[in-house]
């Protein structure tokens, strides 16, 4: 079984070198860019949806405690297991705007404002799920997560890399839902030198064309290569994980003379075994590298977190006080996609909320 107390969990604001330093944390309106939407269904909505859809997820059989357990997997494969299973649940349109809207509940306890959610259509596609289904099903989650709640949700429709066939399709959902606020393609799935993204370097360039952004995940499984490829392939604005860029000098500063941001999520890193525990963690490094990054949520539930969790875990790892967290903050506004007038007008609150914290 993963150490999940390697990440933190359970003690995540103890520690801080600032005892004000929670408050901030949780008060301060934050943009979270790397989350997947499949992955963030918590164990109660993924049983409502599954009975719904009569899915059988694993441990259900013994309720809300039984999926609980699955979801704190042993292996990678296991993980895998999960995340198939809860993407089982979506089938018809109000699946998909129950689940944003559960999802958006969550985001908006943490005072995120806006989210950059990577969504994999292509598996629900393959199933037999209605394209204009699943997308009345998004616009309905996300339209009523901003009238309600005030979290803005934008989208990356991503690739598993393994299956690269899916790629020109994903980009004609993506172009077909830009007006419901689809801003890039990405790629997610296994990494490794048996799938290259050579055969999606032209689906990411017409992408790019069309005025979507690219933001591949590269340099978790497999590190500098991974990298690489995807810096040489893909032009991407911004990189999924990336952290293993450390490995490789050049690398690192390529990366930083492009200032292509990283999305770093570090419970996520610790849980699929990219680094053995927090503390282990290259974020300092890439810092004072000068590698620009966020930090992210990954698929929280799975990997025992929230956007918050990953803030007060860093502050008590890395003893960071509230300039280093207010600059992490500020970051996750400045990479993000949202409108240049909406970035400023979130940051201006987040120096408000600053100021009387």
């Amino acid at each position: 079984m993963l150490d999940r107390e390697n990440q933190g969990g359970g003690a995540a604001a103890r520690g801080l070198a600032d005892p004000g330093l929670e408050a901030l944390v949780r008060a301060i309106p934050k943009a979270e860019l790397h989350v997947h939407l499949e992955g963030s269904i918590v164990p109660e909505l993924a049983l409502s949806l599954a009975k719904r859809r009569n899915v059988a997820l694993p441990g259900a059989e013994r309720g809300v405690e039984g999926l609980r357990e699955a979801y704190r997997f042993a292996t990678f494969k296991d993980f895998l297991r999960v995340y198939v299973a809860l993407s089982n649940t979506l089938q018809q349109a109000e699946d998909f705007a129950d689940a944003v809207y559960g999802i958006a509940q969550r985001l908006a306890r943490q005072q995120v404002r806006w989210v950059e959610m990577t969504f994999t259509p292509m598996t629900h596609v393959v199933q037999g799920v209605s394209v204009d289904a699943m997308l009345a099903g998004l616009a309905d989650g996300r339209g009523r997560a901003r009238e309600e709640l005030g979290v803005e949700f934008a989208w990356v429709f991503d690739v598993v890399r393994s299956l690269p066939e899916q790629g020109e399709q994903t980009l004609e959902i993506a172009l077909r839902a830009r007006d419901q606020g689809v801003v890039a393609i990405g790629i997610g799935g296994p990494e490794g030198p048996q799938w290259s993204v050579a055969p999606l370097a032209s689906t990411f360039a017409r992408a790019r064309a069309e005025g979507l952004k690219s933001v591949p995940h590269a340099g978790e499984q497999h590190g500098p290569p991974s990298l690489r490829e995807t810096l040489d392939l893909l032009a991407p604005d911004r990189i999924g994980h990336g952290v293993r860029c450390m490995e490789d000098r050049e690398l690192t500063a390529e990366i930083v003379d492009r200032g292509i941001p990283l999305e770093v999520c570090p419970s996520s890193n610790v849980a699929l075994g990219v680094t053995p525990r927090l503390a282990d963690h290259p974020l300092p490094q890439l810092l004072a590298a000068g590698v620009q990054l966020s930090l992210a949520s990954d698929d929280p539930p799975l990997f025992g977190t929230t956007l918050v969790d990953e803030y007060l875990r860093c502050a008590a790892t890395f003893d960071y006080g509230r300039d280093e967290i207010l600059a992490l903050a500020r970051a996750a506004v400045e990479h993000s996609f949202m409108p240049e007038a909406r970035k400023r007008e979130l940051q201006a609150e987040q120096e408000r909320v600053a100021r009387g914290a």
